[in-house]
């Protein structure tokens, strides 16, 4: 009995020495990685209407929130408010239609789907859907206002994105490379997307010469991204995520330096940030060529979904 005990011991005692190990890892890490913004100041945005999507939680709450202390009147666009589903183009359209001014777009909802092959209602690959052609749609309708900033929010995970326009088109929004199915992953595939965010901010900086068009990297946050995985991997990755990630207010400060600063305003349209530092992009994300057809294509499909 003594030797049982002493055994069961001892396998408790290893068990437990991981979580000794790696919580306060995680909360050195967390220490070393929060957000270490320059001197700024911030715009008086008193007048100013802002037009953000993903703002019901997460990054994009606590940026608006931020932002309408500075005075912005801010419409947010979600699916959880009921008045925005980017991946529904029907949806984004009645969205569009109902903003009157805009004079910030704050693109903050992302979502990562771990099913493969989900599609949307419009046949897309669904987190394609939602985390590109929806914003594209929603830019080409508030295109009209003419807004002074456009703000993405978008991830370092596009530096190993994989995107090829051509299989766009080919497989009609439902594939976006050739990345063989064994070597596919949620992470990966987001990843993926987030390339073709940053291949939209370098486009849309040459097609829209008066407006500030800027991308941000918040980092690695604990938010509601990590709803889509399965359970067991929230469960066991939750104290991890709880102790070392940033938490969305930690986050929102670079995106909201972005939006607001006197300081950004004076870098080049198709500026990367980080932390309110600039920095570069993807080689892939800043091909020009790629983001003309990239946009040419997704276009073209956005227009076979409206006829």
């Amino acid at each position: 009995m003594g030797r049982a005990r002493t055994a069961k011991q001892a396998v408790l005692a290893i068990i437990a020495i991981p979580p000794l190990v790696i919580l306060p890892a995680a909360a050195v890490y967390r220490e070393k990685h929060r957000p270490k913004l320059p001197e700024y100041t911030m715009q008086d945005l008193r007048g100013k209407t802002v037009v953000a999507t993903g703002a019901s939680s997460g990054i994009g709450k606590a940026a608006a929130e931020k932002l309408r202390e500075l005075g912005a009147k801010v419409v947010s666009g979600s699916r959880s408010e009921g008045n925005l589903d980017l991946a529904d183009l029907s949806s984004v359209e009645r969205f569009t239609k109902s903003i009157e001014e805009c004079d910030i777009v704050l693109a903050c909802a992302a979502e990562i789907y771990t099913t493969r092959d989900e599609t949307s209602v419009d046949g897309f690959d669904k987190t394609f859907a939602t985390n590109h052609v929806g914003l594209q749609a929603m830019l080409t309708g508030l295109s009209r206002s003419k807004p002074a900033r456009v703000v993405i929010v978008g991830s370092k995970l596009e530096l190993k994105g994989l995107v090829d326009p051509e299989i766009i088109m080919k497989e009609k929004g439902k594939k976006l490379n050739d990345r063989p199915d064994e070597e596919h992953t949620a992470v990966k595939h987001y990843g993926d997307t987030k390339l073709c965010n940053q291949l939209l901010a370098t486009t849309l900086a040459e097609k829209w010469p008066e407006t500030k068009v800027f991308s941000v990297s918040p980092g690695m946050v604990n938010t509601g991204l990590w709803r889509n995985f399965p359970v067991w991997f929230q469960t066991i990755t939750y104290p991890i995520r709880r102790i070392g990630l940033r938490t969305p207010e930690d986050a929102a400060l670079g995106v909201v330096y972005a939006c607001a600063s006197e300081e950004a305003g004076v870098e080049k349209s198709g500026a990367f940030f980080v932390d309110g530092k600039v920095e570069q992009p993807s080689e892939a994300s800043r091909d020009v060529e790629k983001a003309k057809r990239l946009w040419e294509v997704v276009e073209e499909l956005i227009r076979e979904r409206q006829k």
